[in-house]
């Protein structure tokens, strides 16, 4: 009776040479590596090697560069990655992590993504106490008053004339004076703490911290943790933002990583 192969009995076939051969040519990064010492690397002779970047080649997987004729990565597995990343799967990859969150925290938990120059909802997860907080997956909201918003922007390089715009976007008669002194302070907080906090700025009686994760091949997003003021209190909001770093480094999808703080 035939028996499934395990990942100690590798099969010897030709794609599993082909994948050897990728992730030489993938190690050797942006400078690239010869015919021959792809094949020296992988002890595959070098006529078999040739063909299966001939093959590689046809799919875009490698490419030759014209002068030194060594051989680099090509685009399709850049589509792959991209592929992989995109805004509808977000949620499916972050779901763990969501999920997780709700549990230790007992509060709701937002997934979100700047969407131009407003936040949209991806994701949420409702705990099992109640949490009154008008939010559904696909709403817009502004990024001057939201964690999520905040902690995004903390994570991209500073700009005033992008914060000031963001300010006049989420009040624009004006009807709220301290949101751009609260606004510009959260966001330097943020890159000092890693997280970021809005107070009953975006509703009433609601309080919320946000953590940006950010990746090289798709969409920056933030995780936001949200309940009532009351409880939410200052200590409590610390303690939830270091709590959304500690798992986001366990749980969120390998190509995302934490933002860096400053303090």
């Amino acid at each position: 009776m035939e028996t499934e192969p395990t990942s100690e009995t590798p099969p010897v076939t030709s794609l599993d040479r082909a994948l050897v051969v990728l992730e030489t040519v993938a190690a050797a990064g942006p400078e690239g590596m010869p015919l021959g010492e792809i094949a020296a690397r992988t002890g595959i002779n070098k006529g078999s090697v040739h063909r299966l970047l001939r093959g590689l080649a046809h799919r875009e997987y490698v490419t030759r560069d014209d002068e030194d004729r060594n051989y680099l990565l090509g685009e399709a597995l850049r589509r792959i990655v991209r592929t992989f990343g995109a805004e509808e799967n977000l949620p499916l990859l972050f779901r763990p992590l969501l999920l997780e969150l709700s549990r230790r925290t007992e509060e709701l938990v937002h997934l979100g993504m700047l969407d131009g120059r407003r936040v949209v909802y991806l994701d949420k997860i409702e705990p099992e106490r109640s949490v009154r907080v008008w939010s559904r997956v696909g709403r817009r909201a502004h990024i001057a008053s939201t964690a999520l918003g905040r902690a995004l922007i903390a994570a991209a390089p500073p700009s005033d004339a992008l914060l000031t715009g963001y300010v006049d976007e989420a009040d624009p008669d004006g009807h709220h004076p301290t949101l751009a002194t609260r606004f510009r302070h959260a966001v330097e907080s943020a890159r000092t703490l890693g997280w970021a906090v809005e107070n009953e700025e975006n509703e009433p009686g609601i309080a919320c911290v946000g953590v940006a994760l950010t990746s090289g091949t798709g969409q920056d997003v933030a995780i936001s943790v949200t309940g009532p003021a009351d409880r939410m209190t200052t200590d409590r909001l610390a303690e939830v933002g270091a709590l959304v770093r500690e798992l986001a480094g366990k749980l969120a999808p390998e190509e995302y990583t934490l933002t860096p703080t400053t303090g």
